[in-house]
């Protein structure tokens, strides 16, 4: 009777250790997951940066000797962050 009685432990025991395996191994497969979100989320603001870069995009227009005109800061509209309900909006119809 005492044996069958260690068994049960033991079996309990393996199989509750196992779980905590199960749910570790998923819960560092979601922080690797959010990593590489966080990597990519982070390359794509540098792109959008270095498209954003006027003198960038002056000096690429000038290598490729394109007929477009430089970007003139002056003309340039920058658009501020939550008053887009401010702004007039031009529409078509």
């Amino acid at each position: 009777m005492g044996a069958v009685l260690l068994l049960a432990i033991g079996v309990g025991f393996v199989l509750v250790r196992n779980q905590h395996v199960i749910q570790g191994d998923g819960i560092r497969g979601a922080e690797e997951a959010i990593t590489a979100l966080d990597q990519e989320i982070e390359l794509w603001e540098l792109r959008i940066a270095a498209v954003r870069d006027r003198q960038e995009l002056s000096r690429r227009l000038r290598w490729v000797q394109s007929d477009l005109k430089e970007v003139d800061t002056k003309k340039v509209i920058e658009m501020v962050p939550g008053a887009s309900g401010a702004l007039p909006v031009a529409s078509a119809y």
